[in-house]
């Protein structure tokens, strides 16, 4: 899993605590299609540097939602999956890191920011 500063997505997350279930509803679409986004861009990347020994590594990448108190999205490489492993990302003894989630996450964080954005206004803050 790749991972970015997401401190201010947490201070978001305490403020929109304030404005009730309406603003959980939309956030949680918010998260859902920016998981999509990360996930795809991810995949593009990695296709571009898989090669053919990494040939199942694109197809390995997923994306996961949770909601409980918090709405969890955690995308990348399901271990259960062929080639599903971190080894791409961060290297190993036989390959250097390719760093495709980070490269993706440098690309979508961006979006996400406008989404919640334009989420805020919708829900009239």
């Amino acid at each position: 899993m790749t991972l970015f500063d997401a401190s201010e997505v947490y201070a978001l997350s305490r403020d929109l605590g304030k404005i009730g279930a309406k603003s959980g509803a939309t956030m949680f679409g918010v998260f859902k299609e920016a998981g999509k986004d990360l996930e795809k861009t991810w995949k593009r990347n990695a296709k571009a540097t898989a090669g053919v020994h990494g040939k199942r590594y694109p197809d390995s990448i997923t994306t996961d939602m949770r909601l409980s108190t918090n709405i969890e999205v955690e995308v990348g490489p399901d271990p259960s999956r062929p080639q599903g492993g971190m080894s791409f990302e961060f290297g190993s003894v036989n390959q250097p890191p390719h760093l495709d989630g980070q490269r993706a996450a440098d690309e979508v964080v961006p979006r996400i920011d406008r989404r919640i954005d334009a989420a805020l206004a919708h829900l009239g803050l």
